[in-house]
């Protein structure tokens, strides 16, 4: 009698497996997709508020102003640290290593002429990453709630 109940313990259940198992994985990608999203949402919060603007225009007048160190670095952690989605990830890195050279450059004491250039690449790489990864974290929504706005060619 035990060979013919261990026979039947396992055999009727596998159709249920399955469909539990992609019940569960659908939910884990579900998870997945929304943490990621929050996370982007997260860092374009955070990029949004840094000062970069300050900073390059202060490197511009031909000044080293200490008091933005920290944003930089704030802008460096949040870029490392976001999971990006595959269509924003690569301005993500650029931003990101342009901010590490910046960074390394005024650690290592260049002047501000050197490093301005440096700091003006920085600052359009971020006026065009902030609406991007705005898009990217709005994309699904739809218009009347925040989502992105097609613009009309000539428009």
């Amino acid at each position: 009698m035990r060979v013919a109940a261990a026979g039947c313990w396992g055999g009727g259940n596998t159709g249920n497996a399955a469909a539990s198992s992609t019940a569960a994985q659908s939910s884990v990608d579900a998870l997945t997709a929304r943490v990621q999203r929050d996370e982007m949402l997260n860092a374009w919060v955070t990029v949004s508020a840094l000062p970069i603007h300050d900073l390059d225009a202060t490197l511009q007048g031909g000044k080293i102003d200490g008091k933005y160190v920290p944003a930089l670095r704030t802008l460096i952690r949040v870029l490392a640290l976001t999971d990006f989605s595959p269509a924003i990830k690569p301005a993500a890195q650029q931003l990101h290593d342009d901010a590490v050279a910046l960074f390394q450059a005024l650690n290592a004491g260049k002047d501000a002429a050197t490093v301005s250039p440096m700091s003006a690449k920085v600052h359009a790489e971020s006026d065009k990453f902030d609406p991007a990864l705005g898009s990217e974290v709005a994309k699904d929504l739809p218009v009347d709630a925040g989502g992105p706005v097609s613009t009309p060619p000539g428009g």
